[in-house]
């Protein structure tokens, strides 16, 4: 009987630690992302508004345009899902009146998405740089900025996200063009934009 107990102990065991197995296997799968139709894109946005947290200083442009290409697919979280190859923005002023010039670098910039819900992707632009010039001011900014792509709108929105663990730094400030004080190194900046995508994306994760 007590062999019988014992093997009927053993058998159950290894049945959990195979349904255990099977259960990480299953768990450890790599979730794919799809976009359609994917390939060669522009990306067009009205306002544009970059924040300076500390102080709640902000750069307007009237508008801003983007173009770069999209994967067909992408593996894992995050993923790339894609590049920003170009990007460029329109009448920025700031404080005071005073006019302002953004120019990217460090392209392209990566789009890439973290989760997914509804129709939104969640996720962040990378590698961002870009250097902010003007009368008297001449900073650089760097990081990543956090942000979405909805669907039904075909619009990627890079903006704010509670609890994100990806932002936009203030990594140096000219000496001699010191922005008048109102933006400092190591400042957190943030960026918000609608960029609706042409031709529409379709993106899952599945």
């Amino acid at each position: 009987m007590r062999r019988r107990v014992l093997s009927m102990v053993a058998g159950s065991a290894a049945a959990a630690l195979a349904l255990g197995l099977t259960a990480m296997s299953a768990s450890a799968a790599p979730q794919e992302w799809v976009i359609d139709p994917g390939g060669d894109y522009t990306g067009a946005s009205g306002t544009t508004v970059l924040t300076n947290t500390a102080n709640g200083v902000t750069l307007d442009c009237t508008g801003s345009d983007a173009s770069g290409t999209l994967a067909g697919s992408a593996s894992g979280s995050p993923a790339q899902l894609g590049t920003i190859a170009d990007i460029s923005w329109d009448s920025c002023s700031g404080p005071l009146g005073l006019t302002f010039e953004v120019v990217p670098q460090n392209l392209p910039w990566s789009i890439n998405g973290e989760s997914y819900a509804d129709g939104v992707t969640t996720g962040y632009i990378g590698g961002v740089v870009a250097n902010l010039t003007g009368p008297g001011c001449d900073a650089i900014v760097e990081g990543e900025a956090p942000g979405t792509y909805d669907n039904a709108s075909d619009t990627l929105a890079p903006h704010p996200i509670d609890g994100s663990a990806h932002a936009l730094t203030v990594t140096s400030v000219d000496s001699a063009a010191n922005c008048f004080g109102l933006i400092n190194e190591g400042d957190n900046v943030t960026f918000e934009g609608a960029y609706v995508v042409t031709p529409g994306q379709d993106v899952t994760l599945q």
